[in-house]
């Protein structure tokens, strides 16, 4: 199965389009945890009016605002994801570019047997069109090289569960506020090599640079701080099929 994973910052205006983008998706065996942060807006209440009731949308209100990366490992373990259902990262001011997005990444699963896929977006923004390419084949030095690795970004669970706990905050020991996608990405793209992370070339998602909340750009010190801090630590070495934790036929979502 899918599992949607949704962190919501102040994003009453979008995250209606984005649920519906969901709700139309011709792959049905999905479920979405949607994590709202409290910013003084509606956004829950937009969330749940967009939900119309639908048993596979779970929405969840923080007591306070936690930021994307504790939003993500708090949403993935809501999910109770099976160590072979994949998580996919769908932001809640983002949406899903064709009713197809998701039959096309469990296909990619089916089709590849691979345990990362990312791409392909476009955005709203003229000077940031997207359709980035993949990484080179053999690359193996991630975080000396362009960010490719980005939305959609989905992954095994039990990919997502071999990643240190520790890689997820910063020197201080606090989770990662903003980037939290290279803290998590990272990891797994050294264990998978280019052997079994899946470039998407098929545009699946908006990504809605429109929103004038975006953390990356009005927390742009952090941001930057916390690139430096994540590309500069040890890479993780590559996993090979023996090592993995589960049987290696087990390839099916669900």
């Amino acid at each position: 199965m899918l599992k949607i994973i949704s962190n919501c910052g102040p994003c009453e205006p979008f995250i209606g389009k984005c649920l519906d983008s969901l709700r139309a998706q011709t792959y049905r065996e999905w479920e979405a945890y949607v994590t709202i942060d409290p910013c003084g807006d509606r956004t829950y209440d937009a969330a749940v009016e967009a939900a119309c009731g639908d048993s596979r949308i779970h929405v969840h209100r923080n007591p306070e605002r936690l930021y994307a990366m504790v939003n993500l490992i708090d949403g993935i373990g809501r999910s109770n994801a099976a160590p072979e259902d994949v998580i996919a990262v769908v932001d809640g001011d983002d949406w899903l570019h064709t009713e197809r997005a998701l039959e096309i990444i469990a296909g990619t699963y089916a089709r590849h047997d691979c345990w990362l896929t990312y791409g392909s977006w476009i955005s709203n923004h003229p000077n940031d069109p997207g359709r980035w390419p993949p990484y080179d084949d053999g690359e193996t030095h991630f975080r000396q090289t362009y960010w490719r690795a980005t939305a959609i970004r989905t992954f095994r669970k039990w990919l997502w569960d071999l990643v240190d706990e520790r890689d997820f905050r910063d020197p201080q020991g606090n989770y990662f506020r903003v980037v939290e996608d290279l803290a998590v990405m990272f990891p797994m793209l050294e264990m998978s090599t280019t052997e079994k992370a899946r470039h998407v070339a098929d545009v699946l998602l908006m990504y809605n640079r429109a929103n004038p909340y975006c953390a990356a750009d009005i927390m742009r010190d952090e941001t930057y701080a916390n690139t430096a801090t994540i590309r500069a630590r040890q890479p993780y070495a590559p996993l090979y099929r023996t090592e993995r934790a589960v049987p290696a036929d087990a390839v099916a979502i669900g």
